[in-house]
């Protein structure tokens, strides 16, 4: 099916509506991580997938790009697989899980751009099934003969996924703090047991995101781990005109221009007033909008809650809106949205099954949950779209799949609770 979708959408393959591959292009010109069209350096995008790509950057390899979305598509399949088979799931729902990840209507839509939803997938995927093979924290005996290499390499794939995307951050202090939280009213395992594997996860972060942000504080003078986006970000989704013009508007008003005069004339005045106040590096630009994204919460309390409800609503939506709904037919919209109605459906009843497993699986089931829970979170905050759902699509599918899963691990449990029960029967 992408594959079509691909073909059908192969020119796409050419536009760059978030600069990567005009970053991409610079690098394989030897022009630097820097901003297209220019030799100046940027950190405004995260840079793994630029690298990816710079190879095949070329408007002649458009079909490279293509073929790098679907083995993506492939390998985090496998991964998602792998992971169902670590929770313990049933064959029907590692086959699910599979078709639910491979038919996502939002991951389908950006197989045929040259974005980052494709290979961000696979990168969640693949930290998922290095986190749910783990064994839970309180698990001493694993914790002390466990091998280094397991937290190594887990540290070195959440950094692929933090230079991918970096609200993957949000996540890895979830999931620490919550180690923690569980390991004291744990008994087994000790702190320092813990600490150690984290260490070892943490020296696998630093091979891989140490040279980006050794490379931000030569070239910027400034620790930038993530990128100098953020600020930008939170600004474009808390600044009055926002507030104004769309959360203060009936559901469904996008920030088109309809109800005022629309993103465009805002950004093109927050750019005046940056060139105005003589800001012109990156790092001033992200700190400058970030201070007055937090100004405007401050004098916008109530309007900023509904604007976090308005974001909630926006990521989980079952239907793209505003500009990336046009050109999409009405009867196609509608059958994406009964998708995600009976998708939705499966995720919620998942969790209800989830709930109902033996206690050392659920605990293999907290990254999945985790990683849902941080990316809906950080979204309440900074813009939020359908698309920023892309990362857990691989954690909904694990969820949905749950739904139509008898846990192989629960069901035995019964059966040997069976077999006790009859052997006392039995005994004279």
């Amino acid at each position: 099916m992408r594959l079509c979708f691909i073909a059908i959408r192969y020119d796409e393959l050419n536009e760059d509506p978030d600069s990567y591959l005009g970053i991409a292009r610079n690098l394989i010109s030897w022009r630097g991580y820097s901003t297209p069209g220019t030799e100046t350096p940027t950190a405004f995008r995260p840079p793994l997938y630029p690298i990816l790509i710079a190879p095949i950057s070329a408007e002649n390899a458009a079909w490279a790009r293509g073929t790098l979305n679907i083995l993506a598509v492939v390998c985090a399949s496998i991964f998602i697989w792998k992971s169902a088979i670590s929770l313990g799931l049933s064959r029907s729902a590692q086959i699910l899980a599979i078709l639910v990840y491979g038919f996502d209507p939002l991951l389908v839509r950006y197989s045929s751009l040259s974005m980052t939803e494709s290979v961000c997938s696979l990168m969640s995927a693949m930290l998922l099934w290095r986190l749910v093979q783990q064994e839970p924290p309180d698990q001493s005996r694993n914790l002390k003969t466990s091998c280094w290499k397991t937290p190594l390499l887990t540290g070195i794939v959440f950094g692929l996924c933090v230079l991918t995307r970096p609200t993957f951050w949000a996540f890895g202090g979830l999931f620490f703090l919550w180690s923690l939280f569980y390991l004291k009213f744990q008994k087994g395992a000790t702190t320092s047991q813990l600490l150690r594997r984290f260490a070892l996860a943490g020296l696998g972060v630093s091979i891989v995101v140490g040279p980006w942000l050794v490379r931000n504080c030569i070239v910027f003078h400034s620790p930038i781990l993530m990128t100098s986006h953020g600020g930008y970000t939170v600004l474009l989704g808390n600044n009055e005109a926002f507030y104004a013009e769309v959360v203060e508007q009936p559901w469904g008003t996008v920030w088109d221009g309809s109800k005022g005069p629309g993103q465009g004339v805002w950004a093109h005045k927050v750019n005046q007033k940056l060139d105005q106040l003589e800001l012109f590096s990156e790092v001033e630009r992200d700190r400058w909008m970030a201070n007055q994204a937090r100004e405007t919460i401050r004098n916008n309390p109530t309007l900023f809650l509904k604007a976090c409800w308005l974001r909630f609503i926006r990521f989980w939506n079952i239907a793209p809106s505003g500009p990336a709904a046009e050109n999409i037919p009405v009867a196609l919209l509608r059958l994406v949205s009964l998708y995600y109605i009976v998708l939705w459906g499966f995720v919620a009843v998942g969790m209800a099954r989830i709930v109902r497993f033996n206690f050392a699986q659920r605990m293999r089931w907290i990254p999945v949950i985790l990683l849902v829970i941080a990316f809906t979170s950080v979204h309440l905050i900074y813009w939020s779209n359908v698309r920023m759902r892309a990362p857990i699509v691989p954690a909904l599918s694990l969820i949905a799949a749950a739904a139509i899963s008898r846990n192989r691990a629960t069901h035995q449990q019964q059966l040997n609770d069976k077999i006790d029960i009859i052997g006392t029967n039995d005994t004279p």
